[in-house]
């Protein structure tokens, strides 16, 4: 076996490429922490049958609560806001329907090609991603008030496997329940852990078009992302419901990896997969929404404690335990008119130990701006810089078998998300990235993205 076929196919240092990233960085950030703007800021109103036919507002009270760092697409914002009559019938029985679908191109421009590729885009790179959800009230059969549960499936995949893992899955099976006037909040099934932490598309990892999400560190630590892992979540508020605490318990991914967790479980529905064990996430932060005499705010930190054992690069042994943390803020630097639009930043720094992890630490710093032009308010502009370190001895082991290795990679990302009618976006991004493979290295990449997103 030869040294690059050795670095590509080490089951822990496998290096993923993330085709959709430069998307979630760009048209999602508007739907996170902040409330996306213009016609999303309507509250929902309750399906009442025996009043006048309801319009789509009606249908966002049954908007999925099993994603809370993100917010979900109203049904006044997308392609199909009735569904021809279906989403009422939906509605009045208790149910709620969502669905989205997405395609990506990828490609480094400085014509960087070669017959094995080595990260995403370094080829013409195609991906695509479909997603169908419905929730159902659970107070209509006995359930505490506003509970909820949520069933997704999902299917993606992309022309260059290790960009976007390829499945067709289970992606969320899940409860979710509130107490204490919403105080406490509980979330308990199968769902991907990373969105109900850390926050991050809102920013995200700009280097993540070209390194993968394996360059995001509680993903490297075993926070799942792709597909869903059993997971009890309690999210508790003080009064002011500014401040809280979220910690959850999981099953962490495959210390082999995301391809190597979705291929033991392709279902999604199992409770274990091999050498998995358990991980524990905790985050504490503030949280305040924009309005006309406040910006909007959200700062956290959160520790990230894995059972499970990862290959000791110091001692050529195996570790007990795998670890990290993270700090994060996002805030709103100019608020025009009181609302969600206006400029923000965001700022994060993760940490992973070097022995035992290939990123051991990471800084980002984003700028976007939600509804640059007041006559498009539902656009986002976003420009952000990502630099990322790489263990120490892992550099030494490659290095060690006469394959190059780099010591970090930096990259620099601009892009802009455009709706073009309701439901529909296109999102145009370039990223410069210093060091696109950690090894063998490769010349310096300029990566365009072109993604198409709709929402039914």
């Amino acid at each position: 076996m030869d040294d690059q076929r050795h670095i590509v196919r080490t089951p822990r240092l496998k290096r993923l490429a993330f085709a959709s990233g430069l998307l979630a960085c760009s048209i999602a950030a508007s739907a996170e922490t902040v409330d996306a703007p213009a016609q999303s800021d309507v509250p929902a109103v309750p399906v009442n049958s025996s009043a006048q036919s309801p319009d789509c507002r009606s249908y966002d009270a049954f908007l999925t609560r099993a994603e809370p760092v993100l917010r979900e697409t109203p049904a006044c914002e997308t392609v199909f806001p009735e569904l021809g009559g279906a989403r009422a019938k939906l509605a009045e029985n208790g149910w709620g329907f969502a669905a989205s679908s997405t395609l990506g191109y990828a490609y480094d421009v400085l014509g960087h090609n070669e017959s094995v590729q080595l990260y995403n885009g370094q080829s013409p790179t195609w991906n695509y991603s479909s997603q169908a959800m419905l929730t159902y009230d659970l107070s209509r059969i006995g359930f505490s008030p506003d509970a909820q549960f949520t069933v997704q499936g999902a299917w993606q995949g992309s022309n260059y496997r290790p960009a976007q893992p390829k499945y067709l899955t289970m992606q969320i099976f899940a409860i979710t329940q509130s107490f204490l006037d919403h105080h406490l909040e509980l979330q308990y099934g199968y769902f991907p852990v990373i969105r109900a932490y850390y926050g991050l598309i809102l920013g995200g990892n700009a280097s993540a078009a070209a390194l993968g999400p394996s360059s995001v560190i509680p993903f490297q630590i075993g926070v799942s992302a792709f597909a869903p892992t059993p997971t009890f979540n309690a999210k508790l508020w003080d009064p002011s419901k500014h401040f809280y605490n979220s910690f959850g318990v999981t099953r962490s991914v495959s210390p082999d990896g995301f391809l190597a967790d979705i291929d033991q479980n392709p279902t999604g529905f199992r409770l274990s997969v091999p050498g998995a064990r358990a991980l524990f996430i905790d985050e504490f932060g503030y949280k305040a929404d924009s309005g006309p005499d406040t910006n909007s705010k959200w700062f956290r930190v959160g520790l990230i404690y894995n059972t499970s054992h990862y290959t000791d690069f110091k001692s050529g042994g195996v570790s007990s335990n795998n670890y990290g943390g993270y700090l994060a803020a996002t805030y709103q630097l100019y608020n025009p008119d009181g609302t969600a639009r206006g400029l923000y930043g965001d700022v994060k720094f993760d940490y992973a130990p070097s022995d035992r992890n290939l990123y051991t630490k990471d800084y980002q710093l984003t700028l976007f701006y939600l509804g640059p032009f007041k006559s498009r308010p539902g656009d986002m502009a976003a420009v952000g810089f990502t630099k990322n370190y790489f263990s120490e001895y892992v550099q030494s082991l490659v290095r060690s078998s006469g394959t190059t290795a780099a010591v970090g990679s930096a990259a620099l990302t601009a892009s802009y998300a455009a709706r073009v009618s309701r439901g529909v976006y296109a999102v145009t991004g370039l990223t410069y990235t210093k060091n696109p493979n950690f090894a063998p290295t490769r010349a310096n990449a300029l990566i365009f993205q072109e993604t198409l997103n709709l929402s039914f």
